[in-house]
């Protein structure tokens, strides 16, 4: 029965034996892992300098590449070989033509309507004239067609 005893006594003893052990290792891997986050900690660091760096060089890339592009718009514009620069002169080039034609058609049919109306002026003033003509040669002839009439 005292060995049953001691065994747990001795097994307490063995234990604490292990903990202050584990207390050491415990000790050893915190300060291990003071040392890897910081290794962590300094690595993200230089993770996101480089990814700001990164960033830098594709804004500017395609800050560049925009540059170029509007550069090259510029020069066929003045070439007049841009695409949307021929469209849009197209498209103006048809409105002008358009508006040309109904210009002259606008033209065509004012004119035939000032030449309809001096013909029928004319033609009444011919009439008149020759209403007058009459009246003043005969004015007998005249009277006797009033007469009628009334």
């Amino acid at each position: 029965m005292a060995s049953t005893l001691l065994s747990p006594m001795v097994d307490y003893y063995n234990d604490e034996e292990e903990l202050d052990s584990v207390d050491e290792d415990d000790d050893r891997s915190f300060r291990g892992r003071d040392s890897e986050e910081d290794t962590e900690d300094a690595s993200e660091t230089d993770l996101a300098k480089h990814d700001e760096d990164d960033y830098v060089e594709i804004k500017e890339q395609m800050y560049q590449d925009k540059l170029a592009s509007l550069k090259r718009q510029l020069q066929q514009l003045q070439e007049g070989t841009l695409q949307e620069y021929q469209k849009r002169m197209k498209k103006l080039d048809q409105q002008y033509k358009e508006r040309l034609r109904n210009a002259d058609l606008f033209l065509q049919l004012e004119t035939e309507q000032v030449e309809r109306n001096y013909i029928k002026e004319k033609k009444a003033a011919v009439k008149e004239f020759d209403d007058k003509k009459v009246r003043q040669c005969s004015p007998f002839f005249i009277y006797i067609p009033l007469v009628m009439y009334n």
